[in-house]
């Protein structure tokens, strides 16, 4: 019987989803995510805090980066 898989935060899952949509070529670099509240939508979660703890990890990573009034952006990661 297998193991039960721990809670995962709704925080991690999306990153992960968001890591995916990269790797698949589905969000290249330079694509603008959709907004916070648009992307708290799509991953059924009620606090738009959650989405921006994802998104602010993935900005630290260098992932995705952030322009002041215009958004969050896929980063080149191969000009890193």
């Amino acid at each position: 019987m297998p193991t039960p898989r721990k809670f995962e935060p709704h925080y991690r899952r999306i990153i992960a989803d968001i890591r995916e949509r990269i790797a698949s070529g589905e969000w290249p670099p330079g694509h603008k995510l959709p907004s916070t509240k648009a992307l708290a939508d799509m991953y059924e979660v009620g606090s738009q805090s959650t989405v921006r703890q994802a998104v602010t990890i993935l900005i630290e990573t260098g992932e995705l980066y952030g322009h002041q009034g215009l958004g969050v952006f896929v980063a080149d990661r191969a000009g890193s």
